[in-house]
């Protein structure tokens, strides 16, 4: 519990300025609400220490980089990452050679582009960042400093798909790719992701999807390991021990699952109001469906399937908030409301109770690199929860 307690924190404290933020119609107000929250994620994420997993990766990583001067002559292959983020790292080491800058600078980005996101979709940004938080976004602003970037680029293109400029939405995640080649996946959305699809339809996918889940059917391992035996049967036995490592068994039938379960019914008794509600909500949709879809039909990869569904996690941060809008009743948004604070509650809890979540801000002083990399040794097979 102590480890998760500052994000639990900064969870209740995002969840009690958008009870304040839905009080006030205020324009001014509800403006200085909105810094305070984007103030309170800068500070908290910006200035982090050596907190969850990937830093281990990444500071070596800036460690090894030439400052501006020497990048240029430097061999592509030493580059380490992606030449978008390797430019960033380069750049921010050359201003001030100090990893803890460039996290900040890569929080800064990522913060820029969420406040734009939120700015267009969400009529209350304090519930949005709780919702980010409670979805994928503990990760994306301390572990997936790559990944981060290109999900939030492509957050930025989604009106150039509803306007259908393609142009500018494949420019954008050109872009995208430059910091995380998973961005390839999101340039094929344009031609889809914009559709309403019937429900009947989306229902279909998400059953079978759960069918598979429920039932344990190896799907994705039975199709690699077809592959394998026939391009390359000498790797069969890496591959074999590898998804045993990864196995994703452990996700089970537990409070995370029947979130899902409730999400897609939700979704599905509510399409036609969410729909409604904007234009662009047609690609929020299908992002829950996809985020679902993926997380449940590849769960036999734990990696795997967290990895996929966390492209399309966008589609919560705007669908949930949106829901608090399709009720009639008034108890049934305040139990919804209560539902989604301690939902996100728990969430965060489940993500943040491993000991490497263990928070330092570094303006009140923290560990060293090689301080840390002891402990991180001791503490990285920890495996998060819901």
């Amino acid at each position: 519990m102590i480890n998760a307690l500052p994000y639990i924190l900064l969870t209740i404290f995002y969840g009690v300025l958008a009870v304040y933020h839905h009080q006030i119609n205020d324009l001014l107000k509800r403006r200085y609400v909105n810094t305070i929250c984007i103030l309170a994620f800068l500070f908290f994420f910006g200035f982090r220490g050596f907190v969850f997993y990937d830093w281990a990766a990444y500071y070596p990583m800036f460690q090894a980089w030439p400052t501006l001067g020497e990048f240029f002559s430097t061999s592509i292959l030493k580059w380490g990452s992606e030449p978008g983020f390797t430019f960033l790292g380069v750049l921010s080491k050359t201003v001030f050679p100090n990893y803890h800058f460039f996290a900040f600078i890569c929080s800064a980005i990522n913060l820029t582009l969420m406040v734009r996101f939120f700015s267009k979709y969400s009529d209350n940004m304090p519930l949005s960042f709780m919702l980010f938080l409670a979805f994928s976004g503990i990760g994306l602003s301390t572990d997936l400093m790559r990944n981060s970037l290109s999900i939030l680029i492509f957050a930025n293109s989604v009106e150039f798909i509803h306007a259908r400029k393609p142009l500018q939405y494949f420019g954008i995640n050109l872009l995208g790719m430059m910091f995380h080649y998973s961005a390839v996946f999101f340039l094929p959305l344009y031609f889809f992701l914009h559709r309403s699809y019937s429900k009947w339809f989306l229902m279909a996918l998400f059953v079978a999807a759960n069918a598979i889940y429920l039932l344990h059917i190896p799907i994705l391992k039975s199709i690699i390991l077809m592959v394998t035996d026939i391009v390359a049967p000498s790797v069969r036995y890496y591959l074999d021990s590898y998804t045993k490592m990864d196995s994703g068994a452990g996700f089970g039938i537990g409070i995370g699952y029947l979130e899902r379960l409730l999400t897609g019914g939700l979704l599905f008794c509510y399409m036609g109001k969410l729909r409604s509600i904007r234009p662009e909500n047609n690609i929020f949709i299908n992002c829950v469906i996809l985020y679902l879809f993926l997380f449940l039909m590849f769960s036999e990869f734990r990696t795997v399937s967290a990895r996929l569904s966390n492209l399309f996690s966008l589609g919560y941060w705007i669908i949930w908030a949106d829901l608090l809008r399709c009720f009639t009743y008034r108890n049934n948004r305040l139990l919804y409301a209560a539902f989604v604070g301690i939902y996100c509650i728990l969430k965060v809890y489940g993500i943040c109770k491993v000991s490497l979540a263990n928070y330092e801000n570094i303006l009140f002083g923290s560990q060293s690199y090689n301080e840390h990399i002891v402990f991180f040794r001791q503490h990285s097979n920890d495996k998060t929860g819901i």
